[in-house]
């Protein structure tokens, strides 16, 4: 029971002072003046939740006495019963419940798991033995700065014990002797506690009260001069109520509530209603249909732009400075973000939905200058303000707390220690709770408070609804995988979102209306306590999963899918496209140099030099590997009636209908399939991977004995909770493909480790997890990204490095691309040898081709002077079938491309030798993409050898 106690509310505190003292050392150099930067530190975070005990404190105070005098009265002239009756009564009265008393407490509370965890953590931090600070001979031991014979003085527990009482003296001048006595009585419990502690420790509880001291004296000071600066302070708010308030009590509001008045509203509920309709929540509509859709969305958002500034001008928005540059920034980012994707092809970045709650607020704010909303929200005699702090605390608690504790509980395996994921929450609910605390002091100022609390009230109990009367069956998540992503795209979810909200809306409008506001309150309090104790029940009832090491319960299962995905066949027919993404291809000459062995690994191969990509990123080169010139950008853009990604998987899914039903097919590709698109185009019941989860790496990690540092992937917790908080229609948005809120998980130096580890180990594994039962062909393509930028591959070994691989090599090829490169092909030829052993080499077509090139490639140094070529330098190396096992690696100067791959494939399968000699090539260079084109930078004939400068020729429209 001790160290779960220990576990839950002290080890989170420990963890950020331990980052807290390690910054202070960085800072100062000195374990000292690190312990005082810890001090300030500590304090000045908490100091927001000191304030507001104080300020309970103060309430409780005043409460008590407007009627001490009164209840000492009725103790002085009755008795037993009667005497007890009467108080309880006169308490009801007054509004004073002995909770108020508790509620006050919490200044005093919170010192207590704060004094333990400095006590064992600076009790017990080594790096402090030995170490002098300011007189002090040993941070590790008591001072005994003084001895009286035998017998030592420590100064230090005393000089922080005149402090405390010098602040305390200070803090209850006004105050009951009570109080002060409680006061004096903690500053004595400290003394006894801390005589004989560690002077280190002494010397951070000493800041403690030094930051206490002055705090009381910056109150004392504020209280004294109150009532002389009083008429200041009257004007200081008037002005600020004037300049900064949204609208005020004396506002005169331009009309009366009338249809034709919310106008904006309306016009966003149009855009908002076309968004939905394009939203690839709907299959009702054609893709050509949806494009439509999505441009009169953007149309209707400008058109509420331009109607927004029109009515800015008209309310004379100037007058109210900050509602004024509100609507200006969402303007500004939102059109912004319209301009670079409709004209510059950049990244829409779910315009549609930021737009729409960008525009909520614009045309909230303007509609109620023009008749106050609040007159049609609630009545004047309900007050929505009081559900402000319950609210936002129910708000933070849910996202940030109960729902991370709830899916951490679930496979404590995955994630980091229960201390580390604890105080990545503690983190995530002081910095939520310091936003909110700033907003609502921001929405009381200018006395939006009755509004902010209708909002925060509204979001938090629909989040509820969501979170626990509604959840969206999508399987189970395994290794941070959807296992049934489906649901996610359907057109009963936006039927759903809208009954949902709808009815929501009516009850939760028609309580406030009906004076309910306390009803409202008591369910956000009820959620608050309720989900904190029940926290605390799951992690109780969980405690032998997260306790356990964590070495010792990395999971080693496979994912259901691996048998079929890593599955051959004996005696019918296998291929295999492994794309290795940004493989330089014209390296491999200088690898296989290098690295002789791989000669050995990769006969029967050939490697043609000169395969040209068809485009310089993923995005626009991958496609055409599996349907050929069909999903090339310059004839994917021939048809502007379709979406890209309708026509890629439509091209997708024709690649798979020549292959036919005797084979069985599997996609691990993380750019264009879409079940549901390619599910139009074909009868294949393919299997289809977005992300691969980490399943390969925990049995990586587990094999080798690793410990791979996870990154942020504990965030992840969070996400998860806001995809189950948010309605069905949104929670696309969160979870799309196996990433998880992109932004929120971040792109940190150990997430990259992370994710370069994940690709490794499955290429490891290849051997030991792949099988020889498929009962039917198979088709394999295997998209890796081991060999893509930034590369952290170790130099001679496959171990990746904490850090980037520094240094280039004399030629200018970076040094860690090389090395990754190195270690991709090594990796695959493992698996080579495991289907020579396995005796399905002879019966398997194997590609391994890139989709552009990256880094340096000498040999196109002339060709980069001409301009913008892309990345052209593909890898392309290909074993057909029944190949001479034995032949050496042959190289070929044939004039090829990456968009032939399938031409080899099926002539392999055909049992037919081809050549493929192209006399002209072409690449194209996009500069960015709209929803159904790519955007033409460069478009590029390529007659001749691509090293060549004088084989490209710019035939750009």
């Amino acid at each position: 029971m001790i160290d779960f106690l220990y576990t839950l509310f002290i080890a989170p505190l420990e963890y950020w002072m331990h980052k807290a003292l390690l910054w202070g050392f960085d800072i100062t150099q000195q374990w000292g003046w690190a312990i005082i930067v810890m001090s300030l530190i500590v304090n000045f975070v908490i100091l927001p939740i000191y304030m507001k005990a104080e300020a309970w404190q103060e309430e409780e105070r005043a409460l008590r006495k407007s009627f001490e005098a009164k209840e000492q009265m009725i103790k002085r002239a009755y008795k037993g019963q009667e005497r007890f009756a009467m108080i309880t009564t006169m308490h009801r009265q007054a509004g004073y419940s002995p909770l108020l008393t508790l509620r006050s407490s919490i200044g005093f509370f919170l010192q207590i798991p704060f004094f333990f965890a400095a006590y064992h953590f600076l009790s017990h931090f080594e790096p402090l033995q030995g170490i002098s600070f300011l007189g002090l001979t040993d941070l590790s031991k008591p001072d005994e700065l003084f001895k009286i014979g035998d017998f030592a003085i420590n100064f230090m527990p005393i000089l922080m014990t005149v402090i405390n009482i010098a602040s305390a003296l200070i803090y209850t001048k006004n105050l009951s002797k009570r109080d002060k006595y409680q006061l004096y009585g903690m500053a004595a419990l400290f003394l006894v506690l801390l005589y004989n502690a560690a002077s280190g420790l002494v010397l951070y509880w000493t800041f403690n009260n030094i930051f206490s001291l002055g705090k009381n004296i910056v109150y004392d000071l504020v209280r004294h001069f109150a009532n002389k600066l009083r008429g200041l302070g009257l004007l200081i708010k008037s002005t600020w109520l004037k300049i900064f308030a949204f609208t005020d009590s004396g506002t005169t509001f331009q009309s009366s509530p009338s249809i034709v008045n919310g106008y904006l509203v309306y016009l966003w509920g149009l855009a908002v209603a076309l968004a939905v309709l394009s939203s690839n929540q709907i299959t009702w509509f054609s893709d050509g249909l949806k494009l439509s859709l999505s441009a009169y969305s953007d149309y209707a958002f400008l058109l509420l732009a331009a109607c927004a500034v029109i009515e800015c001008v008209r309310l004379r928005m100037w007058k109210h400075p900050i509602a004024l540059i509100l609507i200006a920034l969402l303007l500004y980012y939102e059109l912004n973000t319209w301009y670079k994707w409709s004209c510059l092809g950049l990244n829409r970045r779910y315009f549609a939905l930021s737009a729409s709650f960008a525009f909520l607020i614009i045309s909230l704010t303007l509609t109620n200058f023009k008749f106050g909303l609040k007159n049609l929200l609630y009545p004047s005699e309900s007050k929505p303000a009081a559900l402000l702090t319950p609210g936002a605390i129910w708000l933070v608690i849910l996202l940030a707390f109960y729902l991370p504790i709830q899916a951490f509980s679930t496979a404590p395996e995955g994630f980091s220690r229960i201390e580390e994921v604890l105080a990545m929450l503690l983190a995530c609910v002081c910095v939520a709770g310091v936003i909110f605390w700033c907003l609502t002091k921001l929405f009381e100022l200018t006395r939006y408070a009755d509004f902010a609390g209708y909002t925060f009230a509204f979001i938090s109990l629909l989040m509820t609804v969501y979170a626990f009367l509604l959840p969206l069956n999508v399987g189970t998540i395994n290794a941070f995988i959807i296992a049934n992503p489906e649901p996610l795209f359907r057109n009963v979810n936006v039927v759903v979102d809208v009954a949902v909200i709808t009815l929501f809306s009516i009850v939760f409008v028609w309580l406030i209306r009906s004076n309910k506001v306390v009803w409202i309150k008591n369910i956000l309090i009820l959620c608050i306590a309720g989900s904190l104790f029940n926290s605390v029940f799951i992690l109780w009832s969980t405690q032998e999963a997260w306790s356990r090491d964590a070495e010792n319960t990395q999971t080693v299962d496979l994912p259901d899918y691996n048998d079929r995905l890593f599955g051959f066949s004996k005696e019918g027919q296998n291929v295999v496209v492994v794309m290795l993404d940004a493989f330089a291809g014209r390296h491999l000459d200088r690898i296989m140099q290098e690295t002789p062995a791989l000669k050995n690994q990769y006969k029967g191969f050939t490697w043609y030099r000169e395969a040209l990509a068809t485009g310089p990123s993923t995005i626009s080169s991958l496609p055409s590997i599996i349907c050929e010139e069909a999903c090339t950008p310059w004839e994917l853009n021939k048809d502007e009636n379709l979406t890209l990604a309708e026509k890629v998987n439509r091209g997708f899914a024709n690649t798979l209908n020549r292959f036919g039903p005797s084979f069985d097919v599997s996609l691990y590709e993380r750019n264009w399939t879409e079940r549901n698109r390619l599910a139009k185009y074909t009868s294949h019941q393919p299997l289809l991977i977005r992300n691969i989860g980490d399943s390969y790496i925990r049995r990586y990690a587990a094999e080798n004995n690793l410990k791979i540092d996870r990154g942020n992937s504990d965030s992840f917790l969070i996400a998860v909770s806001f995809f189950n908080a948010v309605p069905w229609g949104l929670k696309n948005m969160i979870y799309k493909d196996g990433r998880w809120i992109e932004r929120l998980m971040g792109e940190s130096t150990a997430a990259l480790v992370y994710n370069t580890y994940r690709d490794l180990a499955l290429f490891k594994l290849l051997p030991t997890v792949s099988n020889t039962r498929a009962q039917k062909n198979t088709f394999k393509f295997i998209d890796s990204e081991l060999s893509h930028y930034p590369w952290f591959s170790e130099p001679g070994t496959c171990k990746l490095l904490p850090y980037e691989t520094p240094g280039a090599r004399p030629d200018g090829i970076p040094i860690g691309q090389m090395a990754a490169e190195t270690c991709s092909l090594q990796a695959l030829g493992d698996w080579f040898d495991w289907m020579r052993k396995e005796k399905i080499f002879d019966n398997t077509t194997i590609v391994v081709v890139s989709d552009h090139s990256s880094g340096v490639v000498p040999e196109l140094a002339a060709v980069n002077q001409k301009g913008s070529v892309g990345r052209p330098s593909s890898l392309l190396l290909i074993k057909p079938q029944k190949a001479n096992a034995n032949a050496p690696l042959q190289i070929s100067d044939d004039y090829v491309g990456i968009v032939d791959t399938m031409k080899f494939i099926f002539a392999s399968l055909n049992n037919q030798n081809i050549r493929v000699n192209k006399a002209t090539r072409y690449t194209f260079v996009p500069d960015g993409l709209t929803a159904n084109q790519y955007r033409e930078e460069k478009f590029w004939k390529v007659e001749g050898s691509m090293f060549d400068e004088r084989s490209w020729k710019d035939i750009s429209h």
